[in-house]
């Protein structure tokens, strides 16, 4: 029995092999092109190929440095109209607008410095709450669980 199964082996292993390397699967992009040329065939959803690293990082570069370019040329640009135009004197009276509302809340109501007290207050102690969470989940080696999508085949 064995020289039986010994004589089919090569046999055997040539089927395999030859079925392997006949059995050819279209592309999507052609099968998706043949499928858009019969009128009412249903369309097929591609996956778009992903660039290589290489170029993503190189359009990153480029992003960042378009950014920098247009961030330098606007703040130049704001410089020289807010020269003219005398923002820089319009902002300094908005830093000041809120110590003016309140001091005009203030001589309307008396009453109203408590309650803002009382939420300048609340305000500081959610401010040390929230410094103590981030403070415990540094040290407790907290770290967030990133969910990445599933890489398409």
């Amino acid at each position: 029995m064995s020289d039986h199964m010994n004589a089919r082996d090569p046999d055997d292993r040539l089927d395999s092999v030859l079925r392997h390397e006949l059995r050819w699967e279209a592309p999507p992009e052609l099968t998706a092109r043949l499928l858009s040329l019969i009128p009412g065939a249903p369309m097929l959803a591609i996956a778009p190929a992903r660039p290589k690293t290489w170029y993503s990082m190189l359009v990153l570069v480029l992003t960042a440095v378009a950014l920098g370019l247009s961030l330098a040329v606007a703040w130049q640009i704001y410089s020289v109209v807010g020269a003219e135009l005398g923002l820089a004197a319009i902002i300094e009276q908005l830093r000041y607008a809120p110590m003016i509302g309140l001091q005009r809340l203030y001589e309307a109501l008396p009453a109203s410095r408590q309650a803002v007290a009382v939420l300048v207050a609340v305000r500081d102690q959610l401010h040390w709450l929230l410094l103590a969470i981030i403070l415990w989940l540094a040290l407790d080696g907290w770290q967030p669980r990133l969910r990445r999508a599933p890489a398409s085949r």
